[in-house]
């Protein structure tokens, strides 16, 4: 609605293209919609969110003079718009550019806009003014500004007791009062007192007002007159009798009654029976107003047909709903519309045709999860471990192939490294030689071998995942194929000696990445880079690269590798401040349920412990990395865990320590630990922790 407001279309007419096609997204100027993202492929461009952003922001911020913008029931706001407000606020802090919104304050109300408040409260962009209930004297104004008159005393008194002073109790009593055609306020509650205002209109207003309820939010005349049985002339009579007694109000393009509460009455007065009648006439009056484009109103046809009793073409409006929510980047709404049509399909009799609708939802449904949630959701793993059933009982290998590919990525993300390889063989196995698919299956496997220190075995299937995906666009996971096996690689070239080969994979893979300008492939590629320089105690260079990744990911909102950075920029520093950036990044990465790596991880904070004279934190963090690496077989730095918390023991214990430390590094071929273990123990077992 704001950016079809005429000021706000003149903003827009002068942005450059690139920012008007971003905008297109939302407010399509042409008969022809800008395809959303496939569902597969959400992952792919979440990054580009960022550019979406930027696009709208650049409308609001562009009028050339001071922008008011009201937002009502912010309660209702998904996180998309609070994360987008966020960001436009914070994008031009001096932008003449004021933001009214109000919030209902309800308990049972999701907290995601209570957090957002806070934060912009913390940043200082948020001014919040409690409105409270009105006092009697104020009571007494307001119902003597509806009513047109003064209230005697004792009405006023018996009106703050029974509405406690609460705005549109206040209101409505006034108004059932003067329905009621005597100055006696109404008894009861105030559901009780909006039953009221409906006993009293016409029985074709009342009519009128329960098919509007039926609407939801916003309802035009057409809509009605093409869903009702009444005539145009009747309906038209009915609505202006709510409009005179302020029980709906007129918007910019249509109707809306004047409270939410008032909506629920209307409905409330219509019998389940003709609550299906209503719904399904609502449909089909819908479809037959945007034949032309229904993408427009997706959503609200797949509630009505849902509640219509037509399941099937619910299903339908409800993916399409969806598809273009992550259209938008709005991945919370995309996931909400999901779970409606698999609510649908679950509630079915089982058999081949139910397990089609349900693999086709959830296949979309994992990517925007994915975005959402991250690869550690517990949710995006069961969705792909049903999808992987389903396909399986249907016999669609395609399908089943990237489901397996996506359930490693959880699997390995989570710590769970003996699921992921075993996962990533059994794609292995059902792919085509030299197919792209095939490509993915020995990515997933060759990370898996690196984990579970097989690094030459690794490098090999890194070697043909590059082969069989030469050219190819990113892989579902959201990452350039060349550029994250090029990333990867560096650790398992380090790991067998190679450090010469190690940093260059580790440039390569950053310079592809800074050349396609792909955003979430840098981040990768500098992740894996900042690493890669840590494995060769290039202090200097993780720095660099940790500095530059951590400002890439905030900018982006990359989660995840923004952890990575804190650790690495932490296990950097000398000033004292390591300790708590190593401790916050380990901590978001336990939050997030993401354990791959942990073992490596806590060695770099128990570096950083050491460093800052904290020895026995230090032992205390090697011994959870201990068993975190043993318990999740995530093998590949468990050499150097033995081998640095061999200087805490006694000295004989401390020799069978590092004895066993590069016996385990010359059983995963890793000729870099193993060298670090002999010159320990040329040293004399005094191991340089920090």
């Amino acid at each position: 609605e704001w950016l079809r407001s005429p000021v706000l279309r003149s903003a827009v007419a002068d942005l450059d293209p690139v920012w008007r096609a971003e905008i297109d997204r939302l407010v399509p100027t042409g008969r022809d919609r800008p395809a959303p993202s496939a569902s597969t492929r959400a992952m792919v461009d979440a990054w580009q969110r960022h550019q979406f952003f930027e696009g709208l922001a650049r409308a609001l911020t562009g009028v050339g003079r001071p922008l008011l913008l009201v937002l009502d029931n912010m309660q209702w706001c998904d996180q998309e718009t609070l994360a987008f407000l966020a960001f436009c606020l914070g994008r031009a802090p001096r932008a003449r550019l004021l933001v009214a919104g109000t919030l209902r304050d309800d308990p049972d109300e999701d907290t995601d806009v209570v957090a957002w408040c806070r934060e912009l409260q913390a940043a200082g962009v948020l001014t919040e003014l409690t409105l409270r209930p009105l006092e009697a004297a104020d009571t007494a104004r307001l119902a003597e500004t509806v009513a047109g008159r003064p209230l005697p005393p004792a009405a006023v008194g018996l009106l703050q007791a029974t509405t406690g002073g609460f705005p549109l109790y206040v209101v409505e009593a006034v108004r059932a009062a003067a329905d009621l055609g005597h100055t006696q306020l109404p008894d009861g509650d105030l559901a009780s007192v909006l039953r009221t205002r409906f006993e009293h209109v016409s029985p074709g207003a009342r009519a009128v007002a329960g098919l509007a309820a039926a609407v939801g939010r916003d309802f035009s005349l057409d809509l009605l007159t093409e869903a009702s049985h009444l005539d145009t002339d009747a309906v038209v009579a009915a609505l202006d009798e709510l409009w005179q007694r302020r029980i709906v109000v007129e918007l910019s393009d249509g109707y809306d009654f004047s409270h939410d509460l008032l909506r629920d009455a209307a409905y409330a007065q219509v019998s389940p029976p003709q609550r299906w009648l209503l719904h399904r006439r609502l449909a089909q009056g819908l479809a037959l107003l945007h034949a032309d484009d229904t993408d427009v109103v997706a959503a609200q046809l797949a509630d009505q047909y849902a509640r219509g009793g037509r399941p099937d073409r619910a299903v339908t409006y409800y993916a399409r709903a969806a598809d273009l929510a992550s259209g938008t980047f709005a991945h919370g709404e995309a996931i909400r519309l999901y779970r409606a049509a698999l609510a649908i399909i679950t509630a079915q009799p089982d058999g081949a045709r139910r397990q089609r609708q349900e693999l086709t939802v959830l296949e979309a449904m994992a990517a925007p999860l994915n975005a959402r949630y991250g690869y550690a959701s517990a949710e995006l793993r069961q969705t792909l471990e049903r999808s992987i059933e389903l396909a399986t009982a249907l016999e669609r290998t395609d399908s089943m192939l990237v489901a397996l590919v996506g359930l490693w990525a959880s699997q390995f993300v989570q710590g769970s490294i003996a699921d992921a390889h075993r996962t990533a063989t059994r794609a292995l196995a059902m792919a085509a030689p030299d197919s792209e698919q095939g490509g993915s299956a020995h990515f997933a496997y060759g990370g898996a071998a690196v984990s579970l220190g097989r690094s030459a075995e690794a490098l090999r299937h890194f070697d043909l995942a590059m082969r069989h995906t030469a050219g190819a666009p990113s892989w579902t996971i959201g990452t350039r194929p060349d550029v994250h096996c090029r990333a990867w690689s560096a650790h398992a070239h380090w790991l067998l000696g190679h450090d010469d080969l190690a940093l260059t994979c580790s440039r390569e893979a950053i310079a592809l990445a800074r050349s396609i300008g792909h955003p979430y492939s840098l981040a990768v590629a500098l992740g894996y880079a900042a690493i890669t320089h840590q494995l060769r105690e290039d202090v200097p260079a993780v720095r660099e690269t940790a500095d530059e990744l951590r400002a890439l990911c905030d900018r982006y909102g990359f989660a995840y590798y923004r952890e990575w950075a804190l650790i690495l920029s932490g296990w950097s520093r000398s000033d004292g401040s390591g300790v708590a950036l190593a401790r916050e990044g380990v901590g978001r990465l336990k939050a997030q349920g993401a354990f791959a790596r942990m073992p490596y991880w806590l060695c770099l904070l128990a570096q950083v412990q050491a460093r800052d004279g904290r020895p026995g934190d230090a032992r205390a963090t090697l011994d959870a990395a201990l068993v975190t690496g043993q318990v999740r077989d995530d093998l590949w730095w468990l050499p150097e865990v033995l081998r640095l918390r061999s200087a805490h023991d006694t000295p004989d214990a401390a020799a069978e320590r590092l004895a066993a430390a590069a016996n385990l590094a010359r059983e995963h071929g890793s000729v870099a630990l193993v060298r670090r273990c002999a010159e320990t123990e040329r040293a004399g077992r005094t191991v340089p922790l920090s």
